[in-house]
């Protein structure tokens, strides 16, 4: 289910519930408590852009596809960590997964070259599909 999906329902969801009392906000994070039944609502950032690498990790660890993919960028170019192509196309993996087109352009390329995968041109022009089908949604 897309992310964008998820937070539909989600939404709609908790308008079901504006009329039970909620707990305080932390942070980002946005809890609603229905007696014996806490549900917990994630809103993810709208854009990774002058994250630091801690915050970035730690959306990328909770799901966020541009988090993933930013995360698999720092790895593919050595910021702030090792540079570590398996570890990148681990997360392009999980971006382009979840429909995230830079994160299947990215895995596209790595299929291609043979970078921290084994050559595959056809996993290539899948990847390369998916990114443009990603694209145009």
């Amino acid at each position: 289910m897309s992310t964008r999906l998820y937070q539909k329902h989600i939404g709609a969801f908790m308008f079901c519930l504006a009329g039970i009392p909620s707990v305080a906000t932390a942070g980002q994070l946005h809890a609603s408590v229905v007696p014996q039944y806490p549900i917990h609502v994630l809103e993810m950032p709208k854009s990774v852009a002058g994250m630091s690498l801690v915050e970035i990790e730690k959306w990328a660890h909770l799901g966020d596809p541009a988090a993933e993919n930013a995360l698999g960028v720092d790895y593919l170019h050595g910021r702030g960590v090792r540079e570590n192509w398996k570890k990148a196309d681990i997360w392009f993996r999980k971006s382009a997964h979840a429909g995230n087109a830079n994160g299947a352009f990215l895995l596209a390329f790595a299929y291609n070259f043979g970078e921290g995968v084994p050559m595959n041109t056809r996993k290539a022009v899948y990847w390369w599909q998916q990114s443009a089908k990603d694209r145009r949604k």
